[in-house]
């Protein structure tokens, strides 16, 4: 059984039959703005699209947190808050105040399930106030979890089935932060862009970004060097929306790794960087509310320094299929 196979049924003005309850039933007109914000998470290219990546996936009742790892150095999330969905049915034994309380969670493929929602919304080219309904449902006795869009009188459906995966501990900065900076989005795209200079394939791997927050004077650097050429982006503090600093801190990250955040700066408004004393890098991308009606909806990335005697930090774990 190939378990990342997507049954897609194109049915005109027909409802979908339920078998039985589902854990998790809701409903948005955001169609676009969750696939934007998905899309963002597939850090691979569209040729490994099979290898993922693999998404953990958690249901409170507050919203549906998708989370995924990549080169044992990054970890990227997308907060879907419940008041994104105009309808929301979580089953009460997953609710957090239940008495026989149990975790709603499940692994995907990432790829996959992006793919099935540019199939529903015509390839992503719809526009956001287009007025069709994304309906999400999961079924746990079959793993499987079912998106419908409605859109008129046309109903289309994928059945994506659901992967079993080790769970994703969430990374947070349990130490000091001495560093928060809030810069528009477009002026923080726009630089690390023109970083994106030459060096040929096999130097690459070898690119790094030094990040450094200075005090005297006040400012933001983004330094780009490969063994013999650098090139820096500096950010004044009047180009910046907050610059706080306690303390001047400086540490490199591997520029491949940043760059996978590149999409979700280019499509938010404004991004929040943190740095903790350990060199823990905190990318809070926001995006505009007026998209959903809908508060406080971003994208988050940790990057993990560059320690030049063991480069990968830490084992997110593995996965495998439902069988």
């Amino acid at each position: 059984v190939n378990l990342h196979s997507v049954e897609a049924n194109l049915r005109g003005g027909m409802e979908a039959t339920r078998e039985e309850q589902p854990r998790l039933d809701c409903r948005t007109d955001a169609t676009k703005v969750v696939t934007t914000m998905l899309s963002c998470l597939v850090l691979k290219p569209p040729q490994q699209a099979a290898l993922g990546p693999i998404c953990w996936c958690q249901v409170s009742e507050h919203g549906i947190n998708f989370t995924v790892n990549e080169a044992k150095s990054l970890q990227a999330s997308a907060y879907m808050k419940r008041s994104l969905f105009h309808e929301w049915h979580l089953a009460e034994a997953h609710c957090s105040t239940s008495e026989h309380y149990e975790p709603l969670h499940f692994g995907l493929n990432l790829s996959t399930f992006v793919e099935c929602l540019r199939i529903l919304s015509g390839g992503g080219s719809a526009a956001i106030d287009k007025p069709a309904t994304l309906q999400l449902s999961y079924q746990a006795e079959t793993s499987c979890v079912m998106l419908t869009l409605v859109d008129g009188t046309t109903v289309t459906q994928c059945k994506l089935h659901t992967m079993e995966v080790d769970p994703i501990d969430p990374i947070s900065m349990e130490g000091t932060v001495p560093v928060r900076i809030v810069v528009k989005s477009d002026a923080l795209y726009d630089g690390i862009a023109e970083l994106e200079w030459g060096g040929d394939a096999g130097a690459q791997k070898d690119k790094r970004v030094c990040l450094r927050a200075g005090l005297d004077p006040p400012l933001l650097s983004l330094t780009v060097s490969l063994v013999d050429l650098g090139c820096e982006m500096v950010y004044p503090p009047e180009s910046l929306i907050i610059f706080e600093a306690s303390e001047e801190v400086c540490f490199d990250y591997r520029f491949s790794l940043v760059q996978l955040a590149l999409r979700s700066i280019r499509e938010s408004d404004e991004t929040c960087i943190k740095i903790d004393s350990e060199g823990l890098l905190y990318l809070m991308c926001k995006f505009p509310s007026e998209m959903a009606n809908c508060t406080n909806m971003f994208l988050e990335f940790y990057v993990f320094p560059l320690v030049d005697d063991d480069p990968a930090h830490g084992d997110f774990g593995s996965s495998s299929p439902n069988v």
